[in-house]
C-alpha cells in the first residue's frame, strides 16, 4: 500500500489528486487580499510562494505574514515555499539565507509542509527534514528543469533521491519541447507509482505542452497538482475550477 501524507484536513495520496492554489503577492497587505478572495475557490492546500514576498528575508515581516495566514486560511493546509532562481523563481539568495527563511517559517507553526529544493545540495535537503520532522512538517523534495525533460531514468533517480534523504513527497516539473517529452515525464511517474511508492509523488509537464499532465494523476499517479486562482506561478497552470471538474469527470 502506498503511503501518504496527513496535512490537516486532507491526506496527500489518498484518492483523487489534490488541488493546490499558488499565492504570489508581493506585499502583506495584497497577500491578505488574495488569501481571502480563495473563500469559494474549489482547493485542498495553497501554496505561499514566499519567493514573491519583499521581506522575505526579514524575520519580523515573515512571522508576520504566516500569521495573518494562517488566521485567513483557517484550517486549509499551507505549503512554504521559496523558488530560487536556479529553479525558475524570483529570488536568488544564499544556501544560508534560503534555510533561515525556511527555519523561521517552521518556527511560527502556521505551515504544514516546507518545499525542499534538491538543487540546494542534499545536505540542506537533509538539515530541512530533521527539522521538520522536529516540528510535525513534511517536506516536500523538489526539482525544476525550466530548460528541458531529462530522460525518464534521470527523473526516476531524482525522485528516488528525495524518497531516500527523507523527504515525505517527492515532486520533479519539466519543460517538454514536443509531445514526446510529455510522455517521457508521465511514464517516470508511472514507474514512480509501480516501482517507487515510498512516497507520493508530484509531477508535471509544463507550458501548453504539458497541460494534460496537470489532470493525468489519477491514472499515471501524481497526488497533486497546481491551479490557479488568479495569477500562475508556472506555466500551464490550468484554473482550479476547471481542474475540479476534470477530477470529477475521471472519478
Amino acid at each position: 500500500m502506498r503511503p501518504t501524507v496527513k496535512v490537516r484536513n486532507i491526506v496527500i495520496g489518498e484518492g483523487r489528486p489534490k488541488i493546490c492554489v499558488p499565492l504570489t503577492e508581493t506585499t502583506a497587505d495584497s497577500l491578505a487580499a488574495a488569501a481571502k478572495d480563495l473563500k469559494n475557490v474549489p482547493l485542498d492546500l495553497v501554496e505561499w510562494r514566499a519567493d514573491y514576498f519583499e521581506h522575505l528575508t526579514k524575520p519580523d515581516e515573515l512571522r508576520d505574514a504566516l500569521s495573518m495566514l494562517r488566521t485567513v486560511l483557517g484550517e486549509v493546509p499551507i505549503l512554504f515555499t521559496i523558488r530560487t532562481l536556479p529553479e525558475g523563481g524570483t529570488i536568488d539568495i544564499s544556501t544560508e539565507t534560503y534555510l533561515s527563511c525556511n527555519l523561521i517559517a517552521m518556527e511560527t507553526g502556521a505551515v504544514d509542509l516546507i518545499d525542499a529544493e534538491l538543487s540546494r545540495g542534499e545536505e540542506a535537503v537533509k538539515s530541512l527534514v530533521t527539522a521538520a520532522e522536529a516540528s510535525g512538517i513534511s517536506v516536500v523534495g523538489s526539482r525544476h528543469d525550466f530548460s528541458k525533460t531529462p530522460a525518464k531514468e534521470e527523473i526516476v533517480a531524482s525522485l528516488c533521491r528525495m524518497q531516500q534523504l527523507g523527504c515525505r513527497i517527492a515532486k520533479y516539473a519539466v519543460m517538454p519541447k514536443n509531445e514526446r517529452d510529455v510522455l517521457t515525464l508521465l511514464d517516470a511517474t508511472l514507474t514512480m507509482k509501480e516501482d517507487h511508492p515510498e512516497t507520493p509523488v508530484i509531477t508535471m509537464s509544463m507550458g501548453k505542452l504539458g497541460e494534460i499532465s496537470r489532470i493525468a494523476g489519477i491514472p499515471f499517479g501524481s497526488a497533486l497538482t497546481f491551479g490557479t486562482a488568479g495569477k500562475a506561478s508556472a506555466p500551464g497552470q490550468l484554473p482550479a475550477p476547471a481542474l475540479e471538474q476534470f477530477f470529477d469527470m475521471l472519478s
